[in-house]
C-alpha cells in the first residue's frame, strides 16, 4: 500500500513539474530603433520576426513589436500556423536581472481561440549587431 501510494504521489509531482509543451524560437530584428530617454538610459523600439516550433510538431511564423525601457523588454506578438489559425502572445523580461522571461498566449483563432498559456523563456543568444536570437521556452497551460 505504502508503495503504491509513493508511485502515486511520484506521477502526480512530476506531471506538475513537466512543461506542457516547449518552444524553440530562431528570430531576426528589424527597424531597431534607439533614444535616450529623459534621465539617460536607453529606450529602444524593434520588430523581430521568426518561427517557432512546438514540441508538439507544430511551427508558427511570428512577429512581434518590442519595445525596452529602463532595462524592461515588453512585446506583443501575432503568429500563424499551416492551418492559418492565429495565435496572440505578450513577452516581457527585466534584462538587468538575466536571459529568463515570460511568454504568454492570450489567445487567437482556430486551436488557439479562448486558450491560454504561460511560459518562461530563456535567451539562449542574442547578438543585436548581427541582428538574430534564439530562445526556448517551457509552457504551461
Amino acid at each position: 500500500m505504502k508503495t503504491l501510494f509513493l508511485t502515486m504521489l511520484f506521477f502526480l509531482i512530476t506531471s506538475i513539474a513537466v512543461a506542457d509543451y516547449t518552444i524553440r524560437s530562431a528570430y531576426k530584428f528589424e527597424n531597431i530603433d534607439m533614444i535616450k530617454n529623459s534621465d539617460g538610459s536607453n529606450i529602444m523600439n524593434t520588430t523581430a520576426t521568426g518561427v517557432n516550433s512546438y514540441s508538439n510538431g507544430d511551427t508558427v511564423i511570428i512577429k512581434c513589436l518590442v519595445n525596452l525601457k529602463n532595462s524592461i523588454l515588453t512585446g506583443s506578438c501575432q503568429g500563424s500556423d499551416k492551418d492559418g489559425d492565429i495565435e496572440y502572445t505578450t513577452v516581457e523580461r527585466d534584462v538587468s536581472k538575466g536571459n529568463k522571461g515570460i511568454m504568454r498566449r492570450v489567445g487567437g483563432t482556430g486551436k488557439y481561440e479562448n486558450k491560454s498559456s504561460t511560459c518562461e523563456y530563456v535567451v539562449e543568444l542574442t547578438d543585436f549587431s548581427v541582428g538574430v536570437g534564439y530562445l526556448t521556452a517551457s509552457c504551461k497551460e
